[in-house]
């Protein structure tokens, strides 16, 4: 199995089906700019070929003696329809701008709500984490970004395709070796930028873990949180040399890449001037020996010049969106490949006013197999109602039980039920709706303190049930006495006066949430590890209530907090090694009464130290 947990390959579409994406999506979410894209390459192919017939036609008039009433008729003609298309050109060209950037919010947009969307398991391991960060790079560097360059790149193979056959037709009634001639050229150059782009594409997983790291200490920087330590400890003797070298191992990979780019440049002047030189002297030959006209030397002239021009930008713009298709290919990878498959026909979640119970047969489940199992073939009976405590030692697997239960893993073995039913027959979005959860890892947003506690937007919350479990969670009072009350702001993030709370007010925060979501399973993961044991033991009385008439599971590392549980799960290697109540356990002198007495120790008074 891979490392990055139950995840899809890479995915890779080739250049027409992301042009196809693209153009798809814009035809769904702006017709004008689709209209403006179009308009722009049928007068990009027209434009030109009035700029090498107006020539000759004028060339040909003054030969031909023509009065000059209907030269000037002629070409006036002519110079009108010119100027219109071009100023429908421009009009089109310099009107997408706008639309073409908006279009980037679109995706930028997109990426947004699917990593709220996206299954945990692709959040938190690294892989996941640097594809996120490639998909939001693609679309964050303005007009560099990859959506506005692939439209801007599309309608210019489009347009120089397009002129390329109708100024392949013209110049074959020179000579067909011209065409030959100039397009053979024009490969060398396709080739020596396909070798540069090859070297970009195989370093781009180096350059944007190099990016991720310097992205890192830099975040340090600005982190609140981080702060203190930084100071306390004079961590910036330690991060400026760390940035440093990520900044340097940053810029010579980007070095190599752009060095490349420069050796294929190189090869462009030198063929350039080996194109454009024989067909011109071919040119000159043939008018000076009497083949063709004057005229018809214009027109063959400018066809040369626009034909080289033509094949070019087919090979410059085709390698562009080549080199812009592997930025293409990472928001389509993160779009369209960050979750696993929902059901086909999924399972009706169970009423949430019944008790449930939960079931792990057989279930095995390793982050990655290179460190082994974290459970193996674990197997525990949860009653309905029933509260239980889950025990053990750092990395006994106690976490990972929960992000099992909650669906953020898929075992990769065995079963998880909830009254019956297998959870990977649940959508995802049923699943969660049967938890409340108190996780280790404090998430409060800077809104308002009943919408933290709701999780919606103002309008939509209930301010009574706010007060209500503020009061069971008992952080009502210190509510009360903000003069917003419920309305203030939390954090200073945004808001300047942003309300701060302690760490136990936050754990109570975190409480009146649960409380208020009111799902038939709780689930409290140790998240009062920085409590007192008296505030903890608080804590967890507290939640000893709100969990009366549903199933709880408990995560403590104090033993003694979970002495209320009816029974008490005591993880090891991977198992349950010791199951009962606190009593039961106790009188068993096994691994959990020893793990037990040990902790007790330390909250025992010390016996006074004899006079001496």
């Amino acid at each position: 199995m891979d490392d990055i947990k139950k995840e899809k390959k890479e995915l890779a579409y080739s250049s027409f089906s992301n042009v196809f994406y693209l153009l798809r999506d814009i035809y769904g979410e702006s017709k004008i700019l689709f209209l403006f894209i179009l308009t722009e390459a049928v007068c990009g192919i027209i434009v030109p070929l009035f700029g090498i017939y107006l020539p000759k036609i004028a060339v040909e008039l003054v030969m031909q003696t023509a009065d000059i009433q209907k030269i000037l008729l002629t070409l006036g003609i002519f110079t009108a329809a010119m100027t219109f298309i071009v100023v429908l050109h421009n009009v089109s060209s310099g009107s997408k701008y706008h639309h073409s950037n908006n279009m980037r919010w679109f995706y930028l947009k997109k990426l947004l709500y699917k990593s709220f969307d996206r299954d945990y398991s692709n959040i938190e391991n690294a892989n996941g984490q640097i594809r996120y960060q490639k998909a939001r790079a693609a679309l964050e560097n303005g007009d560099g970004s990859a959506t506005s360059r692939m439209i801007i790149s599309m309608v210019a193979v489009f347009t120089a395709f397009i002129s390329f056959i109708l100024y392949s037709g013209i110049l074959s009634t020179l000579n067909p070796l011209i065409v030959v001639m100039l397009t053979g050229l024009t490969v060398i150059n396709f080739i020596s930028d396909r070798f540069a782009r090859k070297y970009d594409e195989k370093r781009r997983n180096e350059t944007a873990q190099a990016d991720r790291k310097l992205s890192y200490v830099e975040h340090c920087a600005n982190d609140m949180q981080a702060g203190k330590d930084v100071r306390i400890y004079n961590m910036i003797n330690w991060l400026i040399p760390m940035r440093n070298k990520f900044l340097e191992a940053s810029v010579l990979l980007h070095y190599k890449i752009k060095n490349r780019y420069f050796v294929s440049s190189i090869i462009h002047s030198v063929t350039l001037v080996l194109r454009d030189g024989a067909a011109y002297a071919y040119l000159i030959y043939m008018v000076s020996s009497g083949r063709i006209e004057i005229g018809d030397f214009v027109l063959y002239f400018g066809a040369i010049t626009g034909f080289s021009g033509f094949v070019n930008d087919i090979a410059a713009h085709f390698n562009e969106i080549k080199s812009i298709n592997i930025q293409m290919n990472d928001i389509r990878d993160f779009l369209e490949n960050s979750n696993l498959s929902e059901p086909a026909n999924p399972a009706k979640i169970p009423a949430p006013d019944l008790l449930m119970s939960v079931s792990f047969k057989n279930v095995c489940f390793s982050y990655n197999q290179d460190v082994g199992r974290i459970l193996d073939n674990f197997n525990l009976e949860i009653q309905p109602g029933e509260k239980i405590a889950l025990v053990g030692v750092n990395g006994a697997g106690k976490t990972t039980l929960v992000k099992l239960l909650c669906g953020f893993y898929t075992p990769d073995s065995g079963e998880i039920l909830i009254n019956g039913t297998d959870i990977k027959n649940f959508r995802r979005e049923d699943l969660y709706k049967l938890f409340s959860a108190v996780f280790q890892d404090i998430m409060i947003l800077p809104f308002t303190v009943a919408e933290n506690i709701s999780m919606k937007s103002g309008s939509k919350t209930n301010k009574d049930l706010v007060w209500s479990c503020l009061e069971k969670a008992g952080l009502r009072e210190q509510i009360e006495i903000q003069e917003k009350g419920i309305n203030s702001k939390m954090l200073k993030k945004i808001d300047a006066d942003g309300l701060i709370l302690s760490g136990g007010q936050q754990q109570k925060l975190l409480l009146a949430r649960a409380l208020y979501k009111n799902a038939p399973i709780l689930i409290l993961d140790e998240p009062t590890a920085a409590l007192d044991p008296i505030a903890e033991s608080e804590v967890y009385e507290k939640f000893n209530e709100m969990s009366r008439d549903k199933t709880a599971v408990y995560i403590s590392h104090r033993l003694a907090s979970t002495r209320f549980c009816d029974r008490i799960v005591f993880l090891k290697d991977g198992a349950a090694a010791e199951i009962g109540s606190h009593y039961e356990l106790m009188q068993k002198g096994g691994e959990y009464a020893n793990m037990f007495e040990i902790q007790s120790h330390y909250y025992k008074e010390r016996e006074a130290p004899e006079n001496g």
